[in-house]
């Protein structure tokens, strides 16, 4: 018996065909691209999602050389927070608005007069921020009135393919705790949400558990047999979590793809006082996760690739793998960057600040400084915003047996080293490193009920590959600088810089 995992990301979408040890024995992948209408509005095709994720369905059962009928369920995991407005037949009305728009500042400030930041964290677990769904949905209720009344539902990226392979609107709990019209104490969505903000709640999918059977394929575009069961998975990074063994307290991951996200297990809900970390719905029905989210991390380290780094451009063409040659070039530097520093804000800041005006800032440039710099800085900008929010975790009384890393960023031995060294925490890695698949796949198994118990299943199937441990001389030399990096954010902030300069370069006075 097997199990498939729909991996749909932010810039791309993956099959894996796993087996019951959570071996990947198969899998393919398809690239996506999205569209910029202005610089920070961020859309994407859902045509291509459901396009792209059947070419890899068809080329991964075909690479695993195994009978498809062997393959007794899969389970959807995805980007999440990305909404598209579908009709009664579940096609697409505009395109999605993906997690990393930011048109919706003024969406969010209307809800910040309406309702107010206390009531929406009290209720979602969530700040209020153009980041979730529910600033989307309003911005389509303001802006495009015309398709927010033909929209029959409002989908994230994984209900989009459930519906297309099961004719079902539904979404599950994890996902749906993202929205910020999800009442996580009640797992419901949050009638005085939407009753303040007149959205109307019949234009969400239905709502349940992780890890619940759904039904059989109806339709006949996928390679899949028709007699595979559908089983609800979970947003990307509470799969992730999942997929690492985050089922017991003290447990705690972090993710770098395009973004990079804290997780940590919580058997009840936890809300900071200062709104500074989330709380959501966990892969594992009845427990919670304390989640911080730094919106782009290794989307800098690409952008610094595209930008600048034109022999890595090359070697890409080449067929060599560009970030093996970017982390090699960082490993020339030294601790500090030779002086430079990043902070990576290149689209609004996440948690722990939430600010979406916040900038990417380069100081300390000189002359004299090299790729190798430019690299190291952004490797170390990105572990500075990661302890930022593992500190704030701490005083909510996590504390962190260690850190499992996740995600492409893991990959670098060198970039896991220097996150031990700035956090002064023990970093593991696990053998498979696709744990947000393999999140997916234990679901898949335990709803067709071939895993009884989620959590001990993600248990036995997590195994750690290496660890990195902490240097202290290089942590206390990190701790300096990471000091100096927090207090130059809190500077410009308390300035209203940020706004300020917002405000000077849409003055159409300019153009």
């Amino acid at each position: 018996m097997f199990v498939a995992a729909l991996d749909l990301g932010t810039t791309g979408c993956r099959t894996f065909i796993f087996d019951l040890t959570g071996t990947i024995i198969a899998s393919d992948y398809q690239e996506w691209k999205s569209y910029y209408p202005s610089p920070s509005f961020v859309e994407q095709d859902a045509n291509i999602w459901w396009n792209s994720i059947k070419i890899t369905i068809e080329n991964a059962i075909n690479k695993s050389g195994i009978d498809k009928t062997d393959i007794v369920s899969l389970s959807v995991t995805n980007q999440r927070e990305t909404i598209v407005p579908v009709d009664k037949e579940g096609n697409p009305l505009h395109n999605a608005l993906v997690w990393q728009d930011r048109r919706t500042i003024d969406q969010v400030n209307y809800i910040k007069k309406k309702i107010g930041d206390d009531k929406i964290y009290e209720i979602t677990g969530l700040t209020i921020d153009p980041y979730f769904s529910a600033t989307k949905i309003l911005w389509f209720k303001d802006e495009k009135p015309e398709i927010y009344k033909k929209t029959h539902k409002f989908l994230l990226v994984s209900d989009f393919i459930i519906h297309k392979l099961t004719s079902i609107f539904c979404t599950d709990f994890s996902n749906a705790s993202r929205t910020m019209l999800f009442d996580i104490n009640k797992l419901k969505y949050s009638d005085e949400i939407a009753s303040d903000l007149e959205i109307d709640l019949d234009k969400m999918p239905d709502t349940l558990k992780s890890g619940v059977d759904i039904g059989e394929i109806e339709t006949e575009d996928t390679l899949f047999d028709k007699k595979t069961l559908v089983i609800t998975g979970a947003g990307d990074q509470q799969s992730a979590a999942l997929g690492v063994g985050v089922v017991s307290p003290g447990e705690i991951k972090c993710t770098t793809g395009t973004g990079s996200f804290i997780l940590a297990y919580l058997p009840q809900p936890k809300f900071d006082p200062m709104k500074r970390v989330l709380c959501s719905c966990h892969a594992v029905p009845g427990t919670w996760v304390q989640e911080a989210s730094i919106f782009t991390s290794g989307a800098v380290l690409r952008w610094f690739r595209d930008q600048v780094g034109y022999a890595e451009c090359v070697a890409t063409q080449e067929g060599q793998d560009s970030y093996d040659l970017i982390t090699a070039e960082a490993k020339k530097s030294s601790i500090g960057a030779n002086g430079l520093l990043i902070i990576p804000h290149f689209i609004g800041s996440g948690a722990p600040h939430w600010n979406p005006h916040a900038k990417g800032i380069i100081f300390g440039l000189a002359l004299g400084h090299e790729r190798k710099d430019l690299y190291r800085a952004v490797l170390e900008g990105v572990a500075f915003e990661i302890r930022k929010n593992i500190e704030i975790f701490k005083e909510l009384g996590i504390e962190p047996k260690e850190l499992m890393l996740t995600g492409g960023g893991s990959r670098s031995d060198f970039w896991n080293q220097i996150y031990a060294d700035v956090l002064g925490i023990i970093c593991v890695r696990n053998v498979i490193e696709e744990s947000t698949s393999l999140g997916a796949a234990i679901l898949a198994a335990s709803g067709a009920g071939i895993f009884p118990d989620i959590a001990k299943a993600a248990e036995n199937l997590c195994k750690v590959d290496k660890k990195w441990i902490p240097n202290n001389d290089r942590h206390n030399i990190y701790k300096k600088i990471y000091n100096f990096s927090y207090e130059m954010y809190e500077l410009i902030n308390s300035k209203n810089l940020y706004k300020n300069f917002d405000t000077l370069i849409q003055n159409k006075d300019l153009d």
